[in-house]
């Protein structure tokens, strides 16, 4: 790493990365495309695990796995190091939709599914409180085993009963509602 720090010089290390980061994007997709054309004419997807593991961890690698799962029926699992292609009539299947997927290259869809925003502490409880609505509602249908059902119902009422409750101000950021202490009613 240089230590230049000259506005000239960082200005030019960014037209750099804009640069190569298009160059490389386009690339990837070129490659995906071919990927995608050599799976749906012999069957062989492996390619699209290895081109997707040679790329860091990245917004653009999960949109790369997206893209496959978008526009073919290629799943990519990066966590387990498997990749496949759906049958037709399975849940995950999709169709073969090249055109559209040449139209749209993986790193458009960052586009169309920015990054989901950090939850916040009356997200997380509406989470919390759908899933005691949710536990309910299969105890009533009766989708829960006779023997669970008394768990159930006393797990729900747990989830129910959680609240919260303003911590006491600590720092600068004392009214963030992040800041707080959760308890349970029993």
């Amino acid at each position: 790493m240089t230590n230049a720090t000259t506005l000239k010089s960082i200005d030019k290390n960014i037209k750099m990365v804009a640069t190569s980061g298009a160059k490389l994007n386009k690339l990837i997709h070129d490659t995906a495309m071919q990927i995608a054309n050599h799976a749906k004419e012999h069957g062989d997807c492996t390619r699209a695990l290895m081109l997707a593991k040679a790329m860091p961890a990245s917004m653009r690698r999960t949109m790369l796995v997206l893209w496959f799962h978008t526009f073919t029926p290629i799943r990519v699992m990066l966590q387990n190091d498997k990749v496949g292609i759906s049958k037709e009539g399975t849940k995950l299947y999709v169709d073969w939709n090249l055109e559209e997927g040449d139209q749209t290259p993986f790193y458009e869809l960052a586009e169309q599914n920015p990054e989901q925003q950090p939850m916040d502490i009356e997200k997380i409880l509406g989470l919390i409180a759908g899933l005691a609505k949710r536990i309910e509602k299969k105890v009533e249908e009766g989708a829960v085993k006779p023997e669970a059902v008394e768990g159930a119902k006393s797990l729900s009422r747990a989830l129910s009963a959680i609240k919260v409750e303003k911590s006491k101000p600590t720092n600068q950021q004392a009214d963030d509602l992040d800041n707080v202490a959760l308890k349970a009613v029993a």
